[in-house]
């Protein structure tokens, strides 16, 4: 409390902070190539991700499941859809994205 106004300061909030703890971050992506159809992981800093991006396409929450685990770091299982060559992945919320990691179709 600042005694000398009478009022309480805002604490900011972590997520609000200038740091880059709270960005979206994918580690890994396990496997990083096979058929449509397989189930993938990507791991990393990802509690916030609304969407992911399949090298041209979005695909919001009802298409994945994600779990937090206890060091912090979320895994996100996803279907891969059709396609061909190597795409990006990309985790996404609202303006704010993760960096980018590859997925080559076999």
């Amino acid at each position: 409390m600042d005694e000398a106004a009478g009022t309480y300061a805002r604490l900011t909030p972590y997520h609000e902070t200038k740091g880059r703890a709270m960005s979206l971050q994918i580690d890994s992506i396990d496997p990083a190539s096979g058929r449509p159809g397989v189930e993938v992981t990507l791991t990393g800093t990802l509690l916030r991700t609304q969407t992911l991006r399949w090298g041209e396409e979005d695909w919001d929450e009802t298409y994945w499941e994600g779990a937090a685990s206890g060091n912090g770091t979320v895994e996100i299982t996803f279907k891969v859809p059709p396609g061909a060559g190597t795409v990006q992945v990309v985790a996404l919320n609202g303006n704010e994205q993760s960096n980018v990691v590859e997925f080559t179709y076999v």
